[in-house]
């Protein structure tokens, strides 16, 4: 289990709620009011809470989830607990060293704690799906689940599901990092499945009775994603890292449920997308578009390969920013980074290929123009673009071929890499 496994339902119906150690806020008693004043909740054990999320999923237990309560107190210490587990200095420095490395965190920042401190202040109900765990918490201090314990525990009771099904531990190897192309398409399925299974759960409480059952089994037009809070100081890549499984997720679900109801929804458990292309673009999915395989030859002299993956077009439109061009991703074939520790140095060797030249020459405008605003003016390097004037350069060279990311905080790496890279096509 990665940090990115751990349920945040609350984010899509909740404020995120205050650090541990204050009372939970009045706008949670307030909203428990309304769920049970206008639309109908009334109190549920864990046992009629899993039955109706079986009966609106369509799919069926194979053992029963036990719901156990935690106080908002107990939190930080089992967080703590995971994190130290899931989550250890050194993954997380390799992950912060890579973020750095494409311009998308500060160097030096200290992400584990970043990401803690995220979890801590906006978990209200998980599933715990590592072995020997399988546990499923609702953080409520009465041990009785509220209107909106119910709403976050009907998304969790379904990731304890799925794992009854596909081991979600173990779909993907321990290597994949949470900010992975392949991880994050892998957890939109997940969560985009869980917060149509909750939005089901709301609908059904809509007033008018059987009309509101069945507007429930109908409707795919309500947009859960406007709830989210804003996460006011934290970086783009975590922000969307956290909350665009929930949200894209959701489009990219809806989509498998509009064509085969949530039979259709399941046959992606045996089958997940490979690609945050095939989510962002779910017509991808069901043709079967692959990521390309993208080979990266070159490894500096010396240098210990610290980490390795893919970025893909999700993280790449994080990278561009919305102010730059917002489709300039699209068209994404496939990528590859890899990473490497040159005494204590980084250097990052990025190479994107484009599914036509079209889609290529849409990109290296924005790409240019991306670094350019963050960095000022570049020079030329060996048929690269350098930015840059501190410690960490850029060097992004793109054209009809593909594209190339080298960027370091060693010049004289920066350097030849450029120089062997300028040798080799896109």
């Amino acid at each position: 289990m990665r940090l990115a496994g751990l349920g945040l339902a609350l984010l899509l119906v909740l404020p995120a709620a205050a650090p541990a150690q204050e009372p939970p806020p009045d706008a949670s008693d307030l909203v428990n009011v309304l769920l049970a004043g206008f639309l109908g909740f009334r109190d549920m054990t864990g046992p009629e809470l899993q039955k109706e999320v079986a009966e609106l999923g369509g799919v069926p237990f194979r053992s029963d989830v036990p719901v156990e309560f935690m106080d908002r107190r107990e939190l930080p210490r089992y967080l703590k607990e995971l994190v130290d587990s899931e989550y250890p200095a050194a993954r997380a420095s390799a992950d912060a060293r890579t973020l750095a490395a494409f311009d998308l965190l500060t160097p030096g920042a200290d992400l584990r704690e970043m990401r803690s401190r995220l979890l801590e202040e906006n978990v209200a109900g998980f599933y715990d799906e590592r072995p020997g765990r399988k546990k499923l918490f609702a953080i409520s201090a009465d041990k009785h689940l509220t209107p909106a314990n119910q709403l976050v525990l009907a998304h969790e009771m379904r990731h304890a599901l799925q794992d009854q099904y596909m081991d979600v531990h173990r779909s993907l190897d321990d290597s994949v990092s949470d900010f992975d192309d392949r991880r994050m398409a892998f957890m939109s399925l997940l969560e985009g499945d869980a917060t149509l299974l909750m939005e089901r759960f709301l609908l059904r409480r809509l007033p008018a009775g059987e009309e509101g059952a069945e507007k429930a089994e109908k409707a795919d037009d309500v947009d859960l994603s406007m709830l989210a809070p804003s996460i006011e100081g934290v970086p783009p890549v975590l922000r969307d890292q956290l909350v665009l499984p929930y949200t894209t997720g959701l489009e990219f679900t809806r989509f498998l449920f509009r064509s085969g109801g949530w039979a259709r929804v399941k046959q992606a458990w045996d089958r997940p997308p490979q690609s945050t292309e095939q989510v962002l673009h779910p017509e991808k999915y069901v043709a079967g578009e692959r990521p390309l395989s993208v080979p990266i030859a070159y490894a500096p002299s010396g240098g210990h390969l610290l980490n390795q993956g893919v970025l893909g077009e999700m993280f790449l439109n994080t990278l561009l920013g919305d102010e730059t061009a917002p489709d300039a991703a699209e068209g994404w074939g496939g990528d590859a980074f890899r990473l490497f520790d040159l005494s204590g140095k980084t250097l990052l060797v990025w190479r994107c290929v484009w599914d036509t030249p079209d889609a290529a020459e849409r990109f290296r405008p924005a790409i240019l123009a991306r670094f350019q605003q963050k960095h000022g003016n570049g020079t030329p390097l060996g048929g690269f673009t350098v930015f840059g004037q501190g410690p960490w350069r850029f060097a992004v060279r793109a054209g009809a071929g593909g594209a190339l990311l080298v960027s370091s905080d060693d010049e004289a790496a920066l350097s030849a890499a450029v120089a062997s890279l300028s040798r080799q096509g896109l």
